[in-house]
């Protein structure tokens, strides 16, 4: 009789075509003596192969379920599809590009079978095969996610983890249309723990993941999740209030005392472009909050679904 529940492992996947077979197959490979393992691909409107070879693999292994979106949506709302249409009760989230090794996974599996006190576990790296900008970006992530989020010390945050269907289901269930996976587990549950693993360099293609992309994804990090910068902004306001009223009696009580010659120009238009400035940028991060505001209001779908494969009617 198999004494291991079912397991997920779920995927998101962007023109992924070269390094899926091999994915697929080291996964088989390494949850095919425990019996009971599911794989959901959600092929994220990829611009080569991908859903082709998806299809082939679906045949190769009956376990492999697809799933085909009719628009792009990006790595985290293409992670919740896969979530919400797995059964496991463990999910284990895994990147398409073979930098996770499918050997690690029995490693998240055993720490979470062993740890009743954990409901996430994380693999953590012992040395990123990144290129620089991409370490420096994660670096960013990981301090905003310490300091905004109050993420434990040391523990560190990636895309290859195992996660109990408890917590899955409560990820699932934020609807928002700028889900972050990070943030979103620390809202969840407190319960996270690392587990070392290795890092590999990068087989097939190139990274969606420009510097742009890493810093937009920290934008959505505080915006989404924290009320931060309206807070900076409301304080600043505050304090520079009070120094523009402390100048103005200063200059009243200059001019009745002493008098004032003709103020130069100079002055007045760097206090005029500095204040302007600040009030611009007050401006633009509420701009920013009630464009989301307008988003999510909308209740547009986070993803729509053209097709699947192997799932259950």
């Amino acid at each position: 009789m198999n004494e291991h529940p079912l397991v997920s492992v779920v995927i998101p996947c962007y023109n992924s075509a070269q390094s899926l077979p091999e994915l697929i197959a080291g996964i088989d490979r390494v949850l095919s003596p425990r019996g009971s393992y599911e794989i959901v691909c959600v092929n994220d409107c990829s611009r080569d192969e991908t859903m082709a070879v998806l299809e082939q693999l679906s045949t190769q292994y009956p376990t492999l379920k697809v799933i085909d979106l009719v628009f792009n949506v990006g790595q985290f709302k293409a992670l919740l599809c896969a979530m919400e249409y797995s059964q496991g009760e463990t999910v284990v989230t895994i990147d398409d590009d073979l930098q996770h090794s499918p050997d690690d996974i029995p490693l998240l599996l055993n720490t979470l079978d062993t740890r009743p006190d954990i409901d996430v576990v994380i693999g953590a790296y012992t040395s990123k095969q990144h290129q620089l900008y991409r370490n420096l970006g994660t670096r960013l992530v990981a301090w905003v996610d310490r300091h905004i989020f109050q993420k434990p010390t040391g523990l560190q945050s990636t895309s290859f983890r195992a996660i109990r269907r408890v917590v899955a289901d409560a990820l699932t269930a934020h609807k928002t249309q700028f889900p972050v996976m990070g943030p979103l587990i620390l809202n969840v549950t407190r319960r996270v723990c690392n587990v070392e693993v290795g890092h590999h360099k990068r087989k097939y293609g190139k990274s969606g993941y420009r510097l742009s992309k890493l810093i937009g994804t920290t934008f959505d990090n505080v915006l989404n999740f924290s009320s931060l910068p309206l807070k900076f902004i409301s304080i600043l306001g505050s304090v520079f209030s009070v120094v523009g009223l402390c100048i103005a009696l200063f200059f009243v009580c200059k001019y009745l005392i002493v008098g004032i010659p003709l103020p130069g120009w100079t002055s007045l238009m760097v206090m005029l472009n500095f204040y302007s400035g600040l009030i611009l940028l007050g401006i633009g991060i509420i701009g920013e909050y009630l464009i989301r505001i307008l988003k999510e209001s909308k209740g547009s779908p986070r993803y729509c679904i053209r097709k699947t494969l192997n799932l259950p009617k």
